[in-house]
């Protein structure tokens, strides 16, 4: 009775260690090879979770064929489209199948008398060992003794030069150690700029494909490109010999106009509302006035009136000494508004004409010129007689130190000049020839 008791105890424990009241789902595995260590009864897992065991190991035409058995109950969580693999868990230990969840399950789950292709079987110790043999089976002894030869003398006596070395390495994987998590942010960084030129990376195609057909443009148009050049080039040349020629002109130009320039820089803040007063103006009635509204008409008032004495130097040299803003800026006062200028409280200005008086007192025939150039046509010609509107040279300020005074006489008799620095005088006309130029009386 002992002895059937334990029979019974020992068939069941047996039983239920290889799984003989357990249901299953039997699935097929083929691969290329199935390992050396791959035995029945090995792990089938998924997600590290063992979820059945190898009932079976056989072969077929196309290479290892396994039978899988699949648990009932986890046959549920494995979709069909589930990959499978050939791993071992250490170098020398026994293999087992690694059942891979997909990224893109499907909804139907694994169904029993499925076929699963393994994807890759794990590198075996005996492979690696016959690809060594494989690799010192092709060295030459000889030759390789000469190489190791080679390296220990080379290395022979710099034991303490490779310490140093090494201890350098340390000290430099050590500062590299402290800035790890720097180099990881970098590398990161990294991703984010190469993910920013993936995502542009069609434009960039785009720039480099017009690129191209530009690049094909110029050399197709080469020749006028080259005569474009040459065409710059000269133009560049004339321009330097002009500017080399003009250089001194230019610079006299410039100073020139420095005063002109700063005249106009100083009373720049007065543009603006003076052409803002003048559009008013003509807008409130400057047109009714002097005409132009149609655009094709002016109104004009025209009389002869009795000229002034002519100008003379320094009685009527202008004086311009009016300040028109605060502190003596040029200023705007009620401009735009012309409207707003009176009624003037005070306003005090300098101007006028120099010694002399601001209305020239004398209004008459002014100072009458002619030109009589009849006596030159007589039979014996004389000199035209004529007056000048303005006599002398023309009014300003005293050109130079020791120059005549306005109005003095140049020359005296003879031509000969009478104030230094004026030119000689010309040459007065002959005595009249009339036997050459054919007019003698009859």
């Amino acid at each position: 009775m002992l002895f059937a008791f334990t029979a019974l105890f020992l068939f069941v424990t047996s039983a239920f260690f290889l799984g003989t009241f357990k249901s299953s789902v039997p699935v097929t595995l083929t691969s290329d090879r199935s390992g050396i260590i791959m035995e029945t009864n090995a792990k089938v897992k998924m997600r590290g979770v063992q979820v059945g065991r190898v009932s079976e190991v056989g072969t077929s035409k196309d290479g290892a064929k396994l039978t899988l058995e699949i648990s009932h109950d986890q046959i549920r969580y494995i979709p069909a489209n589930v990959e499978a693999k050939i791993d071992v868990t250490t170098a020398f230990g026994a293999k087992f199948v690694d059942l891979v969840y997909p990224e893109n399950p499907s909804k139907e789950r694994l169904a029993a008398g499925a076929v699963l292709r393994s994807t890759n079987v794990s590198t075996e110790v005996n492979t690696v060992f016959e690809n060594v043999v494989d690799l010192v089976k092709m060295i030459d002894p000889a030759k390789l003794n000469a190489v190791l030869t080679a390296v220990a003398d080379a290395v022979r006596g710099q034991g303490e030069r490779m310490g140093q070395a090494t201890t350098d390495l340390n000290q430099v994987l050590m500062a590299l150690n402290d800035r790890s998590e720097i180099i990881r942010q970098d590398w990161r960084s990294f991703k984010n700029f190469n993910d920013t030129y993936a995502a542009a990376a069609q434009d960039i195609l785009t720039v480099l494909d017009a690129a191209s057909t530009t690049s094909s443009t110029v050399v197709k148009h080469s020749t006028s490109l080259d005569n474009l050049l040459l065409n710059v080039i000269g133009f560049g040349n004339a321009g330097t010999n002009l500017l080399v020629t003009s250089k001194d002109n230019l610079v006299a130009s410039v100073n020139v106009l420095e005063p002109t320039t700063n005249l106009l820089l100083k009373y720049s803040p007065t543009y603006t509302c003076l052409l803002q007063g003048q559009t008013n103006n003509l807008k409130d009635g400057a047109y009714s006035v002097f005409g132009g509204a149609d655009g094709r008409t002016l109104q004009f008032d025209v009389a002869l009136l009795l000229g002034n004495d002519p100008y003379q130097y320094p009685d009527n040299l202008p004086i311009v000494g009016a300040k028109g803003g605060p502190g003596g800026k040029p200023s705007c006062g009620s401009l735009p508004d012309v409207s707003k200028n009176f009624p003037v409280r005070q306003l005090v200005t300098n101007t006028g004409w120099g010694t002399g008086v601001d209305i020239r007192p004398n209004p008459g025939i002014g100072h009458p010129c002619y030109a009589d150039w009849f006596p030159a046509t007589r039979a014996v010609p004389e000199a035209p007689k004529i007056r000048q509107c303005i006599p002398g040279p023309a009014v300003g300020p005293v050109p130079y130190p020791g120059a005549p005074p306005y109005g003095a006489p140049l020359y005296g008799p003879g031509g000969v000049p009478l104030w230094p620095g004026v030119p000689p005088a010309g040459p007065e006309p002959g005595p009249a020839q009339p036997e050459e130029n054919g007019q003698t009386p009859p």
